[in-house]
């Protein structure tokens, strides 16, 4: 019976020391929790620092990986430990490279008109990107580098003289607004309603950039190409369409909006040059 008790004691013992631990590490333990791989570790520690508290978890980190806080923070009761997975891959992308436009005069074109000598083509570029994933989410891309692979070539228009407005048509100022005198030359006279446009970014029907001159039309009205002189604008080319371009309709183009703004929207005398 001797025996039994010694070991019943020590089975008691064993059982308080075990009770204590527990007690200690409650009261006066650590309690972290660490996010990683999609899980919840906790993890009890009494000092220390972060780094010893992912060591004690038996967690490894990538070169990449980041750790909040850092891993030279100590450690703080009822705290959270977030470790972001980072990895990173190239791809390469394709682009296309925008072409310009060269102007060129030509004598033999009359005023106003445009003549395409060679429509431009794109360019190629290919891009080496790095994508940078964090937790398998896509965080930030970066362009490494450029390579170009076909240089785009410009499109080559002529273009007439501009036209010479007479004295008698020169800009008069009439209640503060810049107008010019509507001097009608030999061909059609109609009347249209106008509205002013600028840049959008697009190109015009005719495939140029749009500039002062431009005027946008219903081609079953008024044929693309045709020379025109608008009231209070002046000389124009109809190089443009628009959806909303009906009938004895036209869209004059500004070079800036304030320009646009101020003609806003008016009844015009339009001739047709011939």
């Amino acid at each position: 019976m001797l025996w039994q008790d010694k070991a019943c004691r020590l089975l008691l013992g064993v059982f308080l020391c075990f009770a204590g631990l527990l007690f200690c590490c409650f009261v006066w333990g650590k309690h972290l929790v660490i996010s990683v791989d999609g899980q919840e570790i906790p993890v009890i520690q009494f000092r220390g620092t972060v780094a010893d508290a992912l060591g004690k978890a038996g967690i490894s980190l990538r070169e990449a990986d980041i750790v909040e806080p850092s891993l030279s923070s100590r450690v703080a009761d009822v705290q959270r430990i977030q470790i972001i997975r980072v990895t990173k891959e190239e791809i390469t992308e394709p682009q296309l490279i925008q072409y310009g436009v060269e102007k060129k005069p030509d004598r033999r074109l009359a005023p106003g008109r445009q003549k395409v000598l060679r429509y431009g083509s794109y360019g190629l570029s290919r891009n080496y990107i790095q994508i940078t994933y964090e937790n398998g989410k896509e965080a930030k891309r970066q362009t490494l580098r450029k390579e170009v692979v076909r240089k785009p070539q410009p499109m080559l228009v002529a273009y007439g003289p501009e036209y010479r407005v007479s004295r008698s048509s020169q800009r008069t100022i009439m209640g503060g607004a810049v107008r010019s005198t509507f001097k009608p030359e030999k061909g059609k006279v109609m009347t249209a309603v106008s509205t002013a446009y600028t840049h959008t970014g697009y190109r015009t029907a005719t495939g140029v950039k749009p500039y002062k001159g431009v005027v946008s039309v219903d081609p079953r009205v008024i044929p693309l190409g045709t020379k025109l002189y608008v009231e209070n604008y002046g000389y124009a080319v109809a190089a443009d369409t628009g959806g909303d371009i009906k009938g004895n309709r036209i869209d004059v183009f500004f070079e800036t909006y304030k320009e646009a703004i101020s003609w806003g929207r008016r009844t015009v005398k339009v001739q047709i040059v011939e």
